[in-house]
């Protein structure tokens, strides 16, 4: 059986899980409830059953409408309203903040992007005038100092960024077209390239199998948008993704393991291949042959654990891929 240590597996739920919570403005998700039955040692009691999530320690600064991005197991989490120039980092191993040198201009609904061990923050709004910017900030944890990076073509907030590759994704938002904007680190260049056919702002997006998902947001008259449109930049072609249950904008979305995770009013999971399902422990196929036992199926090694011991359910031979659910992770 593959294992890592306690303390590192419990940063990977605590990373994806805040990615989520920190791109929506505010608001609480109501507990996942108690389903399927148990196989083993498992959450035999109300309490284990209502341990899915779990509270961290607060921010300093009390924020919406910003993103955050993980770089080297540190969550990041610059600007937004209640403070616009804030800048604090999360360490979920100790489970402690710390308050690092302001950002060089206020911001909210900015993209962030983790990319090569710094944090990239685009755009976004100054004030309230809702005016978007075309800056780019980058910070470097290791010198922990704020640099300037090459603005990109056009004005944008309330869009998504995404690393992917070599390259960070801008998709969507206002203030500009609805061109995708690619950008390279390396070079400090931008490329602009065919968007999505859908104009998309209060979006999420993530990079997905080699590819860039674009999922939900709004647009003007439309309200919210339940369609997907996924980039390949490969073939640098959009196609059709499978469409969510519910349309939303406002939320966020993350990627564990083999599983796609959004988080907005319910936790919703999607599997390649598979129909997005509104379930504690999606259906999921797994490496010979095996199932999720939470999904009434055979699981052998599995056992069910509640977040709040950091321990992980794994599945012998099949690695870290698994999803993290409302009561612990499934392998």
């Amino acid at each position: 059986m593959k294992r890592i240590s306690d303390a590192a597996a419990f940063a990977l739920q605590t990373v994806a899980a805040f990615l989520l919570l920190a791109a929506c403005a505010a608001g609480q998700i109501p507990a996942a409830p108690a389903t399927g039955e148990a196989d083993g040692p498992g959450p035999g009691d109300a309490a284990e059953q209502a341990a899915g999530w779990q509270s961290g320690a607060a921010m300093p600064t009390a924020r919406s409408e910003m993103r955050a991005a993980a770089v080297d197991g540190i969550i990041y989490v610059p600007g937004g309203f209640g403070g616009l120039t804030s800048f604090e980092a999360y360490d979920p191993l100790n489970d402690s903040w710390t308050e690092l040198a302001p950002m060089p201009e206020p911001a909210h609904h900015m993209m962030v992007a983790g990319h090569s061990g710094k944090v990239f923050v685009f755009g976004g709004g100054p004030d309230l005038s809702w005016q978007a910017t075309a800056s780019v900030h980058v910070y470097d944890p290791a010198e922990g100092v704020w640099t300037a990076g090459g603005a990109m073509p056009e004005r944008r907030m309330s869009g998504e960024a995404v690393s992917l590759g070599d390259f960070i994704y801008v998709v969507g938002g206002t203030g500009g077209t609805t061109a995708l904007l690619r950008f390279d680190p390396a070079g400090g260049a931008w490329s602009v390239l065919p968007g999505p056919s859908q104009a998309r702002e209060h979006v999420a997006a993530v990079a997905f199998n080699g590819e860039l998902w674009v999922i939900g947001g709004r647009w003007g008259g439309t309200g919210a948008l339940a369609t997907v449109e996924i980039f390949d930049p490969a073939s640098g072609a959009w196609r059709a993704g499978p469409e969510m249950n519910e349309a939303r904008s406002g939320f966020g979305a993350a990627v564990v393991g083999a599983a796609s995770w959004l988080q907005a009013a319910r936790f919703w999971a999607r599997d390649p291949g598979r129909r997005w399902r509104a379930r504690r422990c999606t259906l999921r196929k797994r490496a010979r042959g095996r199932f999720c036992r939470r999904c009434r199926r055979a699981f052998t090694g599995c056992r069910w654990r509640p977040m709040r011991e950091r321990r992980l359910c794994w599945a012998a031979r099949t690695g870290l891929g698994g999803l993290i659910t409302g009561g612990g992770f499934c392998g």
